[in-house]
């Protein structure tokens, strides 16, 4: 399978520092686990000198944002990521699309953007030569790229048409998130590490519950019983995985942001309020 970086979903979609450093954690992740769980793959990316021609921050070409990360550590593996000359490679060196067709890609607003000579026209060009292959785009969150995928929770689905011609229509699956590669990886290759079996004798990991969804939940540094602790962004409650039950029997406790008991969840996240415990609590100090 081929995956590329969607150098065009850079939008100048991120105001400040935080929004973009965020988006850089999302895409980091993105990248661990296509390398942890994907061995036969090829990693594509746009020549590196040509992101001066996209803004991240608004109002700052990719670079000049990059340079405003505070956290060196995320920007060094970023960098490792998208500048390292060998992984992924530059499909330029490789290039099969003429930079002569036109490349038309539809917008989430039903118009067409032109989005010839960029990874686009690219992996669509090589679709239309081997269609047997999976092709995959990496995008940066909260770009354009939102048309809802019809078959895969989460994913996207990219449209671009080749030429003006309604026949050279090519769809290329497309994911912005950790959560979204999950759902791809398992409807497209059948691995998957989300499902939790009920027979097994050892309680969840996060990832195999509602936990891994980091649109609802932010982890943080605390732990309950050797599991971390997990802040629901909108409520403010504070969810963990109970430790001393699995199978049939593992849960999640939820606390309110009092850091009272407000009960017990399944693995999805419906929680159930009548396994209210009020002499349990959580200390965060």
């Amino acid at each position: 399978m081929e995956i590329f970086i969607n150098e065009v979903s850079l939008e100048g979609q991120f105001i400040t520092e935080a929004e973009f450093r965020d988006a850089i954690k999302i895409f980091n992740s993105i990248f661990e686990l296509i390398n942890q769980r994907i061995k036969d793959k090829e990693l594509y990316k746009e020549d590196s000198n040509i992101y001066a021609n996209y803004e991240a921050i608004k109002g700052y070409n990719f670079k000049a944002s990059l340079n405003q990360l505070k956290d060196k550590s995320l920007k060094t593996a970023f960098i490792n990521i998208v500048f390292n000359k060998s992984n992924p490679k530059q499909w330029r060196t490789e290039q099969l699309h003429s930079s002569e067709d036109l490349f038309d890609c539809l917008t989430i607003d039903n118009d067409y953007k032109n989005v010839g000579d960029t990874s686009l026209a690219e992996v669509a060009e090589r679709k239309i030569q081997n269609g047997n292959k999976e092709y995959l785009l990496v995008n940066f969150i909260n770009s354009n790229f939102q048309i809802t995928h019809p078959h895969i929770i989460n994913c996207c689905l990219i449209t671009v048409i080749k030429n003006n011609l309604e026949e050279n229509q090519i769809c290329i699956d497309g994911v912005d998130s950790k959560l979204a590669l999950e759902y791809w990886l398992k409807n497209k290759l059948n691995l998957s590490s989300l499902e939790y079996s009920l027979d097994v004798t050892e309680p969840p990991r996060d990832e195999q519950t509602i936990l891994r969804d980091t649109t609802r939940f932010r982890k943080t540094s605390f732990r309950y019983d050797g599991r971390f602790i997990y802040c629901e962004l909108t409520t403010s409650r504070y969810w963990y995985v109970d430790n001393l039950h699995e199978g049939k029997a593992a849960h999640l406790e939820v606390f309110d942001k009092r850091r009272f008991h407000i009960g017990e969840a399944d693995l999805q996240g419906n929680i159930d309020t009548t396994k209210k415990d009020k002499d349990k609590t959580i200390d965060l100090s």
